[in-house]
């Protein structure tokens, strides 16, 4: 069990060795580019459909 528990302590050694940003600690850069983005995913959503073609219309002409 020694070298169990000595890999343990090396995998927290260099886990706080660790300088990478993780997601989760990025903050508020990264909470103004989801906002960013939201924003950019609502003025998308327009919808625009072309006229629907003469024999699909309910219609029945007489």
């Amino acid at each position: 069990m020694g070298s169990s528990k000595r890999w343990i302590n090396n995998t927290i050694t260099e886990a706080n060795k660790c300088e990478t940003k993780m997601p989760w600690e990025r903050g508020l850069r990264r909470q103004a580019m989801i906002a960013r983005r939201l924003e950019q995913t609502e003025k998308a959503t327009t919808v625009s459909l072309p006229p629907m073609p003469a024999f699909m219309t309910m219609a029945v002409a007489s």
